[in-house]
């Protein structure tokens, strides 16, 4: 970190330092490398003693003597933080992000790292907090030449959720995902947020009267649960996200059959949970299934971590990204599932609230959670049904959204 002071306010720039290597032989290394194979093959051939070829060659004794009987031939430096064929798994996650549409920036790459030093409880003191510098990952991009860097052209987030050729594409790389693949095989997962406030709803008062009160506790709070849906109508066990520090028993009773439970400090799913929900609720789905597997969801990259990427390759599951904003087109949960379970959500919290104070415990919650998917009850196989179908994905139809979106 530098500092420029121009008058009495002083600039902060941040950058990485730009080392220069100093001129001159290495002073542990003064000799040439070719010289070096020369005196070893010599050696080796029965042609020179080691005493001769060090003097013949200059190259040190010692030094010759280690390379001719292989003994500790250990690297300079400090040893990396991470080994040869772990960035090797990272250039391939790198490599799979990009030819999904979603390449990543330097922080992605870094925050990546922070997740698998902190997972394999390693702690590198040249990282802050285990997060990996800019020097780093310039020495990364160095040590790895098939990657580069290059601007990545923007599209407007209030167009790309309406324009033509965007869905067009999508649908084009669909087809390809999809090729063999059953709907069973087929799973959409989202996250969604359940608030502890049944909503506004419509009351009979005086006329004239500009605002109607009602007396109700509610908050702020929300609790996130990650649902998932099949393509042949069959909905995956909610995985529930608290947001706490800890994670009590009480807090796991009485919900829906074989639900997961985690907190998290923000509340929301980070790369660790939907590790986890991916781990314990998406893979145990596709591995009673036959054939390649697909996934449908968003912001991945925001959640995505090298064991993921690895369990897809074992287990052959392709992953499609939806483009940004577009969810309310092209994502079944989004266009027919969560609407009407909303609404019973809404509806079980408000019968709750009108017999108890307070805020909505969390030991409540899992119950009142489980209620909701009850209440949807035989609905719920025909709206996961139709909202495949509405999306274009189950039957593969990209005209009933593409004639939604308008003609080019």
């Amino acid at each position: 970190m530098g500092t420029v002071k121009r008058g009495k306010v002083d600039l902060d720039v941040i950058m990485p330092r730009n080392y220069r290597k100093q001129l001159g032989p290495r002073q542990n290394r003064n000799y040439d490398p070719v010289y070096l194979e020369r005196a070893i093959a010599a050696v080796r051939r029965g042609t020179l003693s080691i005493r001769t070829a060090s003097e013949q060659y200059a190259i040190p004794y010692t030094t010759l003597h280690r390379w001719v009987n292989n003994n500790n031939l250990l690297a300079y430096g400090r040893p990396p933080a991470l080994e040869n064929l772990e960035e090797e798994k990272l250039v391939k996650v790198l490599l799979i992000c990009a030819e999904w549409g979603f390449p990543m920036k330097s922080f992605d790459i870094r925050y990546i790292v922070q997740q698998y030093l902190n997972k394999s409880g390693k702690r590198e003191k040249r990282f802050s907090d285990n997060l990996p510098g800019l020097d780093w990952f310039k020495s990364f991009m160095a040590r790895h030449p098939n990657l580069t860097i290059k601007f990545a052209e923007n599209t407007k987030r209030v167009r790309a959720a309406v324009t033509y050729e965007v869905v067009e594409t999508y649908f084009a790389n669909l087809k390809q995902s999809l090729k063999d693949v059953p709907s069973a095989n087929v799973l959409n997962y989202d996250e969604t947020n359940f608030a502890d406030d049944p909503g506004a709803v419509k009351v009979v008062v005086k006329r004239g009267i500009k605002h109607a009160h009602r007396i109700m506790d509610t908050s702020k709070s929300s609790t996130s649960v990650m649902f998932a849906i099949s393509g042949d109508g069959n909905l995956l066990p909610p995985y529930v996200v608290y947001k706490a520090k800890h994670l009590y028993p009480g807090w796991t009773e009485g919900g829906f059959p074989n639900s997961r439970y985690n907190r998290t400090v923000s509340g929301w799913f980070d790369a660790n949970t939907f590790e986890d929900w991916f781990v314990t609720t998406a893979l145990p789905y596709f591995r009673n299934l036959d054939g390649p597997k697909l996934i449908i969801g968003d912001n991945l990259c925001s959640h995505l971590t090298i064991s993921v990427i690895q369990e897809c390759e074992k287990n052959n599951i392709r992953f499609v990204l939806l483009p940004p904003n577009s969810t309310h087109l092209l994502q079944p949960l989004d266009v027919a599932y969560f609407r009407p379970f909303k609404r019973s959500w809404r509806s079980i919290l408000e019968k709750w609230k009108l017999k108890n104070r307070g805020v909505l415990p969390k030991t409540v919650f899992p119950t009142l959670l489980k209620e909701s998917i009850e209440a949807v009850g035989a609905k719920s196989t025909a709206n996961i049904l139709a909202g495949f179908k509405a999306c274009g994905i189950v039957p593969f139809n990209p005209d009933t959204v593409l004639q939604k979106n308008g003609s080019p």
